[in-house]
């Protein structure tokens, strides 16, 4: 099993994580939220499932300022690459679809 802590800063409050199974069994890519000022400092286990031979993509984003890391697991059988995304990118600015009410 692999494990990687990743802290959150003022920059990244969004990561696309990318898992694929060279294995021949079903694999987890789990994670967890590290919450700061938390007893168990550690929110609950979150579990995306990848298939043998199958590849999958995702999105984790950051829920609060409390929130200050991720713990990520995946087996060895996991080929896992994990990118930064810079939050001005996904920023609204104005409306490309209209809905009328009326």
């Amino acid at each position: 099993m692999k494990r990687l802590r990743y802290n959150w800063d003022d920059e990244i409050w969004l990561l696309h994580l990318e898992a694929n199974n060279v294995g021949r069994d079903d694999k987890y890519v789990t994670y967890s939220r590290v919450i700061k000022d938390r007893g168990d400092n550690r929110g609950p286990k979150e579990k995306v499932l990848i298939k043998p031979g199958e590849g999958y993509r995702f999105i984790i984003s950051r829920k609060s300022n409390q929130e200050i890391g991720l713990d990520i697991e995946f087996s060895k059988d996991l080929l896992v690459k994990i990118f930064k995304l810079y939050d001005r990118a996904y920023i609204p600015s104005t409306s490309d679809i209209f809905y009328n009410n009326g």
